[in-house]
């Protein structure tokens, strides 16, 4: 919980500065280069403590706007909906931020001589200049966030920054988390009720990718893929932690799972760590992309899971870069045939020593 909350602090903090740097951004755009003779001195208009004060409520608005918006109720109504609905708070946050601006600002300049009532401020030039500004540096905001969301954390800089631009070799933990007999749950619910299914377990899989640092790969129907570089998945084991905190609140959300779609979901997952190639691909649609025997080997292990009987199987290459003593069980299995490998390799069964990972397997 604390990694989640530091992550909320983390993203209010943002949008505070992203606020405050607009504020002040907007007061020099507005009065820069202003006529001395004017008997008006713009730099009035340009207060420190103004400027935060706006940024920190703007920025705090945004920020529970945002949180309130992210809840299952409002993802899944259609975007446009959605976005209507987000328009009339953001003008809600606006009109209230401009009633306290009009009272706010004369008691922190005390250069401006004359105080202007909400009612003239409200249907004035600036007002509207003040408006169109506001919904577009939302508009920018909203876009960058749904950028991210798109990409998952720190891609969107990395594509921005050029990092993978060319080719990069690195050393990387990948996990395979896939949905156990999806096909006979598939057929049971029909497509929809089975996409709204899959919605809601990726949805509580979101705390597990924060809590442990996981990056998401992709979502390639039931299965999601996560990685790590090598140094962040191993701390404190978060390659493994991040699927049993997945089963875990997967348990925690039975009773919802049971009454909503008549089952509770269990996935299996397979791990692997090694060398891959990560590039920017595609140009009408970009998007990096890892290449390399690690992505099969880990996508095979996991498809083992069924056939031994584990919840997560892994590699002994990646068993040996973990510390997984006391907190969890191995079982390591003969070696198994993988497809496409020329070579049978061992893999080894890892279950958590608690009441949830010793309950038994469901059959399938």
């Amino acid at each position: 919980m604390a990694i989640a909350n530091q992550f909320k602090f983390l993203s209010w903090i943002q949008l505070v500065i992203t606020w405050t740097v607009a504020v002040s951004l907007f007061g020099f755009i507005r009065h820069y280069g202003w006529r001395e003779n004017l008997a008006f001195n713009p730099e009035h208009l340009i207060e420190p403590r103004f400027d935060l004060a706006v940024g920190f409520i703007l920025g705090t608005g945004f920020y529970l706007i945002e949180r309130l918006l992210n809840r299952q109720t409002f993802q899944r109504l259609s975007f446009l909906r959605w976005a209507a609905i987000k328009s009339g708070l953001n003008l809600l946050l606006a009109m209230g931020l401009f009633a306290i601006a009009t009272v706010l600002y004369p008691e922190l300049n005390s250069n401006v001589s004359q105080e202007v009532s909400f009612g003239e401020f409200l249907f004035s030039k600036l007002m509207f200049l003040v408006l169109v500004y506001f919904v577009v540096i939302s508009f920018l905001i909203t876009l960058f966030q749904r950028m991210q969301q798109k990409l998952g954390p720190g891609i969107l800089w990395k594509l921005l920054l050029g990092r993978y631009h060319h080719p990069r070799e690195e050393e990387r933990i990948f996990l395979f988390i896939d949905l156990r007999s999806s096909t006979t749950i598939a057929e049971q619910l029909g497509h929809v009720a089975f996409s709204r299914l899959i919605q809601d377990c990726f949805a509580d899989l979101t705390e597990s990718v924060i809590r442990h640092r996981a990056e998401i790969y992709q979502y390639v129907g039931d299965e999601v893929i996560l990685c790590w570089k090598v140094a962040e998945g191993t701390r404190h084991n978060n390659c493994i932690a991040a699927y049993f905190h997945f089963v875990e609140t997967l348990e925690r959300r039975a009773d919802h799972y049971r009454k909503t779609y008549g089952l509770q979901p269990f996935f299996k997952a397979g791990g692997h760590a090694g060398r891959t190639t990560v590039a920017e691909v595609g140009v009408l649609k970009r998007e990096l992309a890892y290449h390399g025997d690690v992505l099969n080997t880990a996508a095979r292990i996991q498809g083992k899971c069924n056939e031994l009987n584990e919840r997560l199987l892994i590699s002994p290459a990646l068993a040996d870069r973990l510390q997984l003593n006391g907190a969890y069980t191995l079982h390591e299995h003969p070696p198994v045939e993988l497809a496409g490998k020329r070579e049978n390799l061992p893999v080894i069964g890892v279950r958590a020593v608690s009441e949830v990972s010793r309950r038994p397997l469901p059959a399938g």
